[in-house]
């Protein structure tokens, strides 16, 4: 009985961890008619409803399979497509007969319209085991040369199917009876239903993998590792990371580096939930300062039962001491030139409270090989020229990160990783700090780069324009757009700073010279400076729409660890919120000397928004689409 327990509260767990999947099918279902709203046939609109809940169906189906086999513990869109692609045919046929028959019992049955909500409840029952068998057999059994093997049932395995199939019944009953204005309780009734239908499948699932336990023990040695990038913002990070999660540099270092004993599971940007936590494993946390919050709470309950955490990132490597207060481990800067020795120190029962050290060549090389194995959508989120930059702007933490250095791999490297990459992808983005950091090296790479044929984009510095040979070189060499850290206008009182700074007079006139030569330009920019004040913001309004770049992104000075801005206000006792949840670059956390913190972070969120709209081309686009959905739609209403 403990078993079936185990089992059922397993499925319900899994469950719980699928709402996002779960309100795509319930899109999926609506989808039928407004197909039919916008003037499609009402039978190709069904049949297209049909073929999409087929397609997501078979794609879910495989994650939850990797999820209950302990091959992985969260879904990924990539992942997803791939299984819909393979599994795709016996949901097809399933949902055939189910339509099939149905169609058959009401030809000849008079009385069948009455009993049509209980055959498609029965139906899907049914249809969850049979789906669950067969994708076990096609996903795990025929490749690992396993034999199938008889499944005995028992009253309590169909008690939770009779179960189910109850509560869908009544559910759908009620749902019938609510109406309260225009609202009825056929909506929340269809989620809750494609809940029900999901559940089935997971409990089947479950209860056929047991009778396979060498399925889950090739997934669930003794040896994972967890590689963890915390999310930091809710929900709407949620579903990007769900449709495009990011694949962060740390996990190719560290599978590069770490032996092929391990298993890895990857969780970038996942909403957490409690089946995620695992004992006797080695847990890695990447972070930054403003999800940290999230890390510190995801390595306490790691720790609770009793794994081994190990942190990393920039807000650790700044404030090492914060974090030992959370985990077992803190990696001190770049993770290249100490991991292995981690590793060994982990498995030997010896580990250290602190790693911090210098890469070698080799720990590149290793990094590089285990880019070049791997699939291009991975190579994709690593496409790393250089690191560093050669300015010391006092905001930014790439100084300390990276000592002051700028780091550079070979050319003739980094177009193998190209070369690899172009087979998929036709336009990538390199995650260079700058990529301009050293001349020379660029003039290099774009010409290299040249014969590829592939379009890229990059941050970069300004001073690329005083060169239009290199600017003409890096167009030709692919290059389509470039992200620039304006920071502040040219009348910015900010000026004196001198650094990148001093360049600000010139700004208008170099962002038009790169552009002439074809590349677009996405500006970033800061207020909140000592200087700053309502009539800077309009300065820099005015220069932000006298440059248009396609991307106008405005943040709040803030204090980062690790920068000299997070120094300085430090020592004088300026920094009036030391809540990491806040340094999002979206508050003010200082005493500014002419404006109120509270009232700049309340209003922040709409001067960010009216930047976008009003100074960045793809902003006036969107801008001038929301004024004419209106206008059409009064001018419609006055021609009838």
């Amino acid at each position: 009985m403990n078993s079936q327990h185990r089992k059922f509260f397993r499925a319900l767990a899994i469950l719980n961890s699928l709402f996002i999947p779960l309100f795509i099918l319930s899109l999926i279902d609506e989808a039928p008619l407004f197909l039919t709203g916008v003037g499609l046939n009402p039978v190709l609109a069904v049949l297209a409803g049909l073929c999409l809940k087929v397609y997501a169906l078979s794609a879910l189906s495989g994650g939850v399979l990797e999820i209950i086999s302990g091959e992985t513990f969260v879904l990924r869109i990539r992942r997803a497509v791939e299984h819909a692609g393979v599994l795709w045919q016996g949901f097809f046929i399933v949902f055939l007969l189910i339509v099939f028959i149905d169609l058959c019992l009401h030809s000849a049955v008079p009385s069948f319209q009455m009993w049509r909500p209980v055959y498609f409840n029965l139906s899907a029952a049914l249809g969850a085991l049979i789906l669950a068998q067969w994708t076990i057999h096609k996903k795990y059994i025929v490749p690992s040369g396993l034999s199938r093997r008889k499944v005995h049932f028992d009253l309590s395995f169909l008690g939770v199917l009779m179960a189910a199939f109850l509560s869908e019944f009544v559910l759908m009953k009620l749902s019938g009876l609510i109406h309260v204005g225009n609202f009825h309780g056929f909506v929340p009734a269809a989620f809750m239903a494609n809940g029900i239908h999901v559940f089935e499948f997971i409990f089947c699932a479950v209860y056929i993998l047991d009778q396979y336990p060498e399925i889950n023990e090739k997934f669930s040695g003794s040896k994972e590792i967890f590689l963890i990038y915390p999310m930091g913002a809710g929900i709407i990070e949620s579903l990007g990371g769900f449709f495009f999660p990011p694949h962060p540099p740390f996990i190719a270092v560290l599978k590069a580096l770490t032996p092929k004993t391990y298993h890895f599971h990857e969780f970038t940007r996942s909403l957490w939930h409690g089946r995620y936590y695992k004992s006797k494993v080695l847990v890695c946390i990447s972070c930054f300062t403003s999800n940290c919050y999230e890390a510190y709470k995801i390595a306490k309950e790691f720790k609770k039962r009793g794994a081994t955490v190990v942190m990393g990132g920039p807000h650790v490597t700044y404030l090492p001491d914060e974090a030992l207060a959370f985990c077992d481990s803190v990696v001190i800067g770049p993770a290249e030139g100490v991991w292995s020795r981690l590793v060994d120190d982990y498995e030997n029962g010896a580990l250290k409270a602190r790693y911090e050290g210098p890469a070698t060549e080799a720990d590149f090389a290793r990094v590089h090989e285990e880019l070049l194995n791997s699939p291009a959508p991975v190579i994709k989120d690593f496409l790393e020229t250089m690191r560093g930059c050669k300015f010391r702007c006092n905001f930014c933490t790439i100084p300390s990160l990276s000592g002051g250095k700028v780091y550079h791999q070979p050319v003739n490297a980094f177009v193998e990783l190209i070369k690899k990459v172009k087979q998929k992808y036709s336009e990538v983005t390199f995650i260079d700090n700058n990529i301009y950091a050293d001349p020379g090296y660029a003039r290099e790479l774009f010409g290299a780069l040249k014969p590829l044929k592939i379009r890229w984009s990059s941050c970069c510095t300004i001073d690329i324009a005083k060169n239009e040979e290199t600017l003409k070189l890096a167009r030709e060499g692919g290059c389509c757009g470039l992200t620039f850290g304006y920071e502040v206008s040219g009348s910015s009182g900010e000026n004196i700073q001198g650094g990148k700074f001093a360049l600000a007079r010139k700004y208008a006139e170099y962002t038009k010279i790169i552009k002439r030569a074809g590349i677009n330009v996405q500006g970033l920019f800061i207020f909140g400076f000592d200087s700053d004040n309502l009539k800077t913001l309009l300065q820099l309004w005015k220069f932000c729409f006298s440059i248009m770049p396609a991307i106008t992104t405005v943040s709040l000075l803030t204090p980062l660890p690790g920068s000299a801005v997070y120094r300085d206000m430090m020592a004088k006792e300026r920094i009036i919120n030391l809540n990491w949840r806040n340094y999002t670059l979206r508050r003010l956390v200082v005493r500014h000397p002419q404006m109120d913190p509270a009232a700049v972070s309340f209003f922040f969120p709409f001067i960010q928004f009216f930047f976008y709209l009003t100074a960045s081309s793809s902003g006036l686009i969107l801008l001038s689409i929301l004024v004419l959905i209106p206008v059409y739609g009064l001018a419609n209403w006055i021609m009838r």
